[in-house]
Protein backbone atom coordinates (compact mmCIF):
# COMPACT_ATOMS: atom_id res chain seq x y z
CA UNK A 1 0.00 0.00 0.00
CA UNK A 2 2.86 2.37 0.73
CA UNK A 3 4.54 4.38 -2.01
CA UNK A 4 8.32 4.78 -1.98
CA UNK A 5 7.85 8.46 -2.75
CA UNK A 6 5.56 10.07 -0.17
CA UNK A 7 2.77 12.37 -1.28
CA UNK A 8 2.99 14.35 1.95
CA UNK A 9 5.89 15.27 4.20
CA UNK A 10 4.80 16.35 7.67
CA UNK A 11 7.40 18.17 9.77
CA UNK A 12 7.06 17.87 13.54
CA UNK A 13 9.55 19.81 15.73
CA UNK A 14 9.85 18.18 19.15
CA UNK A 15 11.28 19.64 22.33
CA UNK A 16 10.46 18.12 25.73
CA UNK A 17 7.05 16.97 24.47
CA UNK A 18 6.96 13.63 26.29
CA UNK A 19 3.49 14.30 27.74
CA UNK A 20 1.71 14.53 24.38
CA UNK A 21 3.96 13.34 21.55
CA UNK A 22 2.59 9.78 21.54
CA UNK A 23 -0.95 11.07 20.96
CA UNK A 24 0.34 13.31 18.17
CA UNK A 25 2.15 10.42 16.44
CA UNK A 26 -0.88 8.14 16.84
CA UNK A 27 -3.00 10.71 15.00
CA UNK A 28 -0.45 10.75 12.16
CA UNK A 29 -0.36 6.95 11.99
CA UNK A 30 -4.17 6.87 11.75
CA UNK A 31 -4.27 8.84 8.48
CA UNK A 32 -6.48 7.41 5.72
CA UNK A 33 -3.90 8.56 3.15
CA UNK A 34 -1.02 6.06 3.50
CA UNK A 35 1.60 7.77 1.29
CA UNK A 36 3.17 10.05 3.86
CA UNK A 37 6.41 10.55 5.74
CA UNK A 38 6.75 12.25 9.11
CA UNK A 39 10.04 14.01 9.75
CA UNK A 40 10.47 14.18 13.51
CA UNK A 41 13.03 16.75 14.62
CA UNK A 42 14.25 16.07 18.15
CA UNK A 43 15.53 19.54 19.03
CA UNK A 44 17.79 18.51 21.90
CA UNK A 45 14.98 17.28 24.18
CA UNK A 46 16.00 16.63 27.78
CA UNK A 47 13.05 14.36 28.60
CA UNK A 48 12.08 11.04 27.01
CA UNK A 49 10.87 12.55 23.73
CA UNK A 50 13.85 11.35 21.69
CA UNK A 51 13.36 7.76 22.81
CA UNK A 52 9.65 7.89 21.95
CA UNK A 53 10.48 9.17 18.45
CA UNK A 54 13.02 6.41 17.88
CA UNK A 55 10.51 3.79 19.00
CA UNK A 56 7.93 5.19 16.56
CA UNK A 57 10.44 4.99 13.69
CA UNK A 58 11.27 1.38 14.57
CA UNK A 59 7.59 0.42 14.35
CA UNK A 60 6.79 2.41 11.20
CA UNK A 61 9.48 3.37 8.63
CA UNK A 62 7.36 6.32 7.49
CA UNK A 63 8.59 8.09 10.64
CA UNK A 64 12.07 9.57 10.17
CA UNK A 65 13.94 10.97 13.17
CA UNK A 66 16.56 13.72 13.13
CA UNK A 67 18.32 14.33 16.45
CA UNK A 68 20.03 17.71 16.74
CA UNK A 69 21.29 20.10 19.39
CA UNK A 70 18.71 22.53 20.69
CA UNK A 71 18.46 25.41 18.24
CA UNK A 72 14.85 26.49 18.48
CA UNK A 73 11.69 25.70 16.55
CA UNK A 74 12.70 27.66 13.43
CA UNK A 75 15.92 25.70 12.91
CA UNK A 76 14.05 22.46 13.61
CA UNK A 77 11.41 23.21 10.99
CA UNK A 78 14.07 24.28 8.49
CA UNK A 79 15.82 20.91 8.97
CA UNK A 80 12.50 19.26 8.21
CA UNK A 81 12.04 21.31 5.02
CA UNK A 82 15.50 20.28 3.83
CA UNK A 83 14.77 16.60 4.48
CA UNK A 84 11.25 16.53 2.98
CA UNK A 85 10.69 14.26 -0.02
CA UNK A 86 6.93 14.74 -0.43
CA UNK A 87 5.12 16.75 -3.11
CA UNK A 88 3.30 18.58 -0.33
CA UNK A 89 4.46 19.90 3.01
CA UNK A 90 2.59 20.10 6.32
CA UNK A 91 3.65 21.29 9.76
CA UNK A 92 2.25 19.81 12.97
CA UNK A 93 3.21 20.82 16.52
CA UNK A 94 4.25 18.02 18.88
CA UNK A 95 1.37 18.51 21.33
CA UNK A 96 -1.37 18.81 18.70
CA UNK A 97 -3.55 16.27 16.87
CA UNK A 98 -5.01 15.85 13.40
CA UNK A 99 -8.15 14.03 12.31
CA UNK A 100 -7.76 10.77 10.31
CA UNK A 101 -8.86 12.37 7.03
CA UNK A 102 -6.57 15.42 7.38
CA UNK A 103 -3.90 14.43 4.83
CA UNK A 104 -6.38 12.98 2.33
CA UNK A 105 -8.70 16.01 2.37
CA UNK A 106 -5.88 18.55 2.15
CA UNK A 107 -4.12 16.73 -0.69
CA UNK A 108 -7.43 16.13 -2.48
CA UNK A 109 -8.19 19.86 -2.43
CA UNK A 110 -4.71 20.78 -3.69
CA UNK A 111 -4.96 18.27 -6.54
CA UNK A 112 -8.53 19.23 -7.48
CA UNK A 113 -8.04 23.00 -7.48
CA UNK A 114 -4.33 23.17 -8.37
CA UNK A 115 -3.55 25.66 -5.59
CA UNK A 116 -0.24 26.50 -3.92
CA UNK A 117 -1.78 26.48 -0.46
CA UNK A 118 -4.64 24.70 1.29
CA UNK A 119 -6.06 25.87 4.62
CA UNK A 120 -8.61 24.18 6.86
CA UNK A 121 -10.58 24.83 10.03
CA UNK A 122 -9.23 23.91 13.44
CA UNK A 123 -10.25 23.21 17.01
CA UNK A 124 -8.66 24.78 20.06
CA UNK A 125 -9.00 22.44 23.00
CA UNK A 126 -7.70 21.37 26.38
CA UNK A 127 -8.84 18.86 28.98
CA UNK A 128 -12.10 20.67 29.80
CA UNK A 129 -13.21 22.64 26.74
CA UNK A 130 -12.90 23.01 22.99
CA UNK A 131 -13.87 25.62 20.41
CA UNK A 132 -14.25 25.32 16.63
CA UNK A 133 -12.81 27.85 14.16
CA UNK A 134 -13.87 27.86 10.51
CA UNK A 135 -12.51 30.00 7.70
CA UNK A 136 -15.79 29.45 5.83
CA UNK A 137 -19.15 27.91 6.79
CA UNK A 138 -19.21 26.24 3.36
CA UNK A 139 -17.26 23.22 2.14
CA UNK A 140 -14.58 25.44 0.59
CA UNK A 141 -13.70 28.98 -0.42
CA UNK A 142 -11.28 29.79 -3.25
CA UNK A 143 -8.74 32.61 -3.00
CA UNK A 144 -7.72 33.50 -6.56
CA UNK A 145 -4.68 35.56 -5.57
CA UNK A 146 -2.41 36.38 -2.65
CA UNK A 147 -4.24 39.69 -2.37
CA UNK A 148 -7.55 37.93 -1.77
CA UNK A 149 -5.89 35.61 0.75
CA UNK A 150 -4.38 38.53 2.66
CA UNK A 151 -7.92 39.58 3.57
CA UNK A 152 -7.72 37.02 6.39
CA UNK A 153 -5.75 39.66 8.29
CA UNK A 154 -8.70 42.06 8.32
CA UNK A 155 -11.08 40.02 10.49
CA UNK A 156 -10.49 38.91 14.07
CA UNK A 157 -12.15 35.53 13.43
CA UNK A 158 -9.83 34.74 10.49
CA UNK A 159 -6.58 36.47 11.52
CA UNK A 160 -5.16 33.32 13.10
CA UNK A 161 -5.55 31.48 9.79
CA UNK A 162 -2.95 33.88 8.38
CA UNK A 163 -0.66 33.72 11.41
CA UNK A 164 -0.36 30.03 12.29
CA UNK A 165 1.82 27.57 10.37
CA UNK A 166 -0.42 24.59 11.14
CA UNK A 167 -3.73 23.68 9.43
CA UNK A 168 -2.03 24.41 6.10
CA UNK A 169 -0.63 22.39 3.21
CA UNK A 170 2.06 23.90 0.96
CA UNK A 171 3.48 22.79 -2.35
CA UNK A 172 7.05 21.76 -1.51
CA UNK A 173 8.43 22.97 -4.84
CA UNK A 174 7.05 26.47 -4.14
CA UNK A 175 8.83 26.56 -0.77
CA UNK A 176 12.08 25.35 -2.30
CA UNK A 177 11.94 27.45 -5.48
CA UNK A 178 11.79 30.67 -3.48
CA UNK A 179 14.10 29.45 -0.68
CA UNK A 180 11.41 30.10 1.93
CA UNK A 181 12.62 29.26 5.43
CA UNK A 182 11.91 30.17 9.05
CA UNK A 183 14.10 32.93 10.46
CA UNK A 184 16.10 31.48 13.41
CA UNK A 185 16.52 35.00 14.82
CA UNK A 186 12.76 35.22 15.41
CA UNK A 187 11.66 33.14 18.37
CA UNK A 188 8.02 34.24 18.63
CA UNK A 189 5.40 34.52 15.86
CA UNK A 190 8.01 32.99 13.56
CA UNK A 191 5.15 31.22 11.78
CA UNK A 192 3.45 34.53 10.96
CA UNK A 193 6.69 35.80 9.39
CA UNK A 194 7.02 32.61 7.34
CA UNK A 195 3.44 32.91 6.07
CA UNK A 196 3.85 36.57 5.07
CA UNK A 197 7.10 35.64 3.27
CA UNK A 198 5.14 32.98 1.37
CA UNK A 199 2.28 35.28 0.39
CA UNK A 200 3.84 36.95 -2.70
CA UNK A 201 4.49 33.51 -4.19
CA UNK A 202 0.98 32.11 -3.69
CA UNK A 203 -0.96 32.25 -6.95
CA UNK A 204 -4.11 30.78 -5.45
CA UNK A 205 -5.30 29.03 -2.28
CA UNK A 206 -8.28 27.00 -1.14
CA UNK A 207 -9.78 27.16 2.34
CA UNK A 208 -11.72 24.14 3.62
CA UNK A 209 -14.44 24.66 6.19
CA UNK A 210 -13.99 21.40 8.10
CA UNK A 211 -11.92 21.67 11.33
CA UNK A 212 -9.32 18.92 10.83
CA UNK A 213 -6.45 20.25 12.95
CA UNK A 214 -6.67 20.10 16.75
CA UNK A 215 -4.61 22.77 18.49
CA UNK A 216 -3.97 21.94 22.13
CA UNK A 217 -4.29 25.01 24.35
CA UNK A 218 -1.94 24.33 27.23
CA UNK A 219 -2.29 26.53 30.29
CA UNK A 220 1.43 26.18 31.00
CA UNK A 221 2.32 27.22 27.44
CA UNK A 222 4.84 30.04 27.07
CA UNK A 223 2.33 31.87 24.93
CA UNK A 224 0.07 32.14 27.98
CA UNK A 225 2.47 33.96 30.27
CA UNK A 226 4.13 37.33 29.93
CA UNK A 227 7.60 37.34 28.43
CA UNK A 228 9.46 40.63 28.07
CA UNK A 229 11.24 39.45 24.93
CA UNK A 230 8.17 38.69 22.82
CA UNK A 231 6.24 41.89 22.22
CA UNK A 232 8.64 43.28 19.62
CA UNK A 233 8.12 40.04 17.67
CA UNK A 234 4.36 40.62 17.81
CA UNK A 235 4.92 44.15 16.49
CA UNK A 236 7.09 42.74 13.70
CA UNK A 237 4.35 40.33 12.65
CA UNK A 238 1.78 43.11 12.73
CA UNK A 239 4.00 45.36 10.59
CA UNK A 240 4.36 42.60 8.01
CA UNK A 241 0.61 42.06 7.84
CA UNK A 242 0.00 45.77 7.34
CA UNK A 243 2.69 45.88 4.64
CA UNK A 244 0.90 43.08 2.77
CA UNK A 245 -2.40 44.93 2.85
CA UNK A 246 -0.68 48.01 1.44
CA UNK A 247 1.14 45.94 -1.19
CA UNK A 248 -2.13 44.53 -2.51
CA UNK A 249 -3.97 47.85 -2.53
CA UNK A 250 -6.03 47.09 0.56
CA UNK A 251 -5.07 50.09 2.70
CA UNK A 252 -8.73 50.81 3.45
CA UNK A 253 -8.70 47.67 5.60
CA UNK A 254 -5.78 48.84 7.76
CA UNK A 255 -8.11 50.15 10.53
CA UNK A 256 -9.45 46.61 10.91
CA UNK A 257 -5.93 45.22 11.16
CA UNK A 258 -5.15 47.88 13.76
CA UNK A 259 -8.25 46.85 15.72
CA UNK A 260 -7.04 43.24 15.74
CA UNK A 261 -3.63 44.40 16.96
CA UNK A 262 -5.31 46.30 19.78
CA UNK A 263 -6.57 42.92 20.94
CA UNK A 264 -2.91 41.85 21.17
CA UNK A 265 -2.16 44.98 23.19
CA UNK A 266 -5.08 44.31 25.55
CA UNK A 267 -4.00 40.71 26.00
CA UNK A 268 -0.46 41.85 26.80
CA UNK A 269 -1.80 44.24 29.48
CA UNK A 270 -3.67 41.30 31.02
CA UNK A 271 -0.52 39.17 30.98
CA UNK A 272 1.46 41.92 32.71
CA UNK A 273 -1.29 42.26 35.34
CA UNK A 274 -1.11 38.50 35.99
CA UNK A 275 2.69 38.30 35.84
CA UNK A 276 3.33 38.45 39.58
CA UNK A 277 5.51 41.55 39.14
CA UNK A 278 5.58 44.23 41.82
CA UNK A 279 4.10 47.63 41.05
CA UNK A 280 7.39 49.16 39.93
CA UNK A 281 8.04 46.33 37.47
CA UNK A 282 4.50 46.45 36.13
CA UNK A 283 4.64 50.18 35.54
CA UNK A 284 7.98 49.73 33.78
CA UNK A 285 6.43 47.18 31.39
CA UNK A 286 3.36 49.34 30.77
CA UNK A 287 5.63 52.32 30.05
CA UNK A 288 7.53 50.25 27.48
CA UNK A 289 4.25 49.24 25.87
CA UNK A 290 2.87 52.77 25.72
CA UNK A 291 5.98 54.17 24.00
CA UNK A 292 5.72 51.82 20.99
CA UNK A 293 4.35 53.80 17.99
CA UNK A 294 2.27 50.86 16.72
CA UNK A 295 0.51 50.65 20.09
CA UNK A 296 -0.39 54.34 20.05
CA UNK A 297 -1.52 53.98 16.45
CA UNK A 298 -3.74 51.00 17.30
CA UNK A 299 -5.56 52.79 20.13
CA UNK A 300 -6.22 55.81 17.90
CA UNK A 301 -8.19 53.55 15.58
CA UNK A 302 -9.92 51.57 18.31
CA UNK A 303 -13.62 52.40 18.40
CA UNK A 304 -15.52 52.85 21.63
CA UNK A 305 -16.19 49.33 22.84
CA UNK A 306 -18.89 47.66 24.86
CA UNK A 307 -15.98 46.40 26.96
CA UNK A 308 -15.29 48.87 29.72
CA UNK A 309 -11.79 47.42 30.13
CA UNK A 310 -10.92 48.10 26.48
CA UNK A 311 -12.10 51.70 26.79
CA UNK A 312 -10.10 52.28 29.97
CA UNK A 313 -6.95 50.73 28.47
CA UNK A 314 -7.31 52.97 25.43
CA UNK A 315 -7.72 56.07 27.59
CA UNK A 316 -4.62 55.28 29.66
CA UNK A 317 -2.47 54.57 26.59
CA UNK A 318 -3.68 57.68 24.76
CA UNK A 319 -2.75 59.68 27.86
CA UNK A 320 0.70 57.99 27.87
CA UNK A 321 0.14 57.29 31.57
CA UNK A 322 1.59 53.91 32.71
CA UNK A 323 0.55 54.50 36.32
CA UNK A 324 -3.06 55.00 35.22
CA UNK A 325 -2.84 51.84 33.11
CA UNK A 326 -1.57 49.93 36.13
CA UNK A 327 -4.54 51.16 38.21
CA UNK A 328 -6.94 50.09 35.45
CA UNK A 329 -5.43 46.62 35.31
CA UNK A 330 -5.29 46.19 39.11
CA UNK A 331 -9.02 46.96 39.34
CA UNK A 332 -9.68 44.53 36.50
CA UNK A 333 -7.68 41.80 38.25
CA UNK A 334 -9.69 42.22 41.48
CA UNK A 335 -12.97 42.04 39.56
CA UNK A 336 -11.78 39.08 37.50
CA UNK A 337 -10.80 37.19 40.64
CA UNK A 338 -14.24 37.85 42.14
CA UNK A 339 -15.98 36.57 39.00
CA UNK A 340 -13.74 33.50 39.01
CA UNK A 341 -14.53 32.79 42.66
CA UNK A 342 -18.27 33.13 41.98
CA UNK A 343 -18.08 30.75 39.00
CA UNK A 344 -16.05 28.22 41.00
CA UNK A 345 -18.61 28.39 43.80
CA UNK A 346 -21.49 27.83 41.37
CA UNK A 347 -19.73 24.81 39.84
CA UNK A 348 -19.04 23.36 43.30
CA UNK A 349 -22.71 23.76 44.34
CA UNK A 350 -23.88 22.24 41.04
CA UNK A 351 -21.52 19.26 41.37
CA UNK A 352 -22.54 18.71 45.00
CA UNK A 353 -26.19 18.69 43.94
CA UNK A 354 -25.47 16.03 41.31
CA UNK A 355 -23.69 13.84 43.90
CA UNK A 356 -26.62 14.16 46.33
CA UNK A 357 -29.07 13.13 43.58
CA UNK A 358 -27.07 9.97 43.01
Amino acid sequence: MESKTPTVSVVIPVYNAEAHIRDCLDSIRAQTLPQWEAILIDDGSKDGSGRILDEAAERDPRFRVIHQENGGVSRARNAGIEAAAGKYLLFVDADDLVTPEYFAEMVGAAETYGTDLVLCGFDRFNDVWEKHFQLTPYYAVLFRSAGELSMVYTEARSNMFGVSIWAKLFRTDMIRAHNLRFDPAISYEEDCVFITDCMPHIRSAIGLGAPMYRYRQQEESLSKGYRRDTFHFLVNGYQRRCALLKQYGLSEYLPKAKGIFFGVVKNTCIKIANSGFGKEERVKEYRMLITIPEVQDAVRFERKSRSGLSNRICAAIKASNPEKLDRVMRRWKIMDAAVGFKNDLRRAIKNRGKKEEK
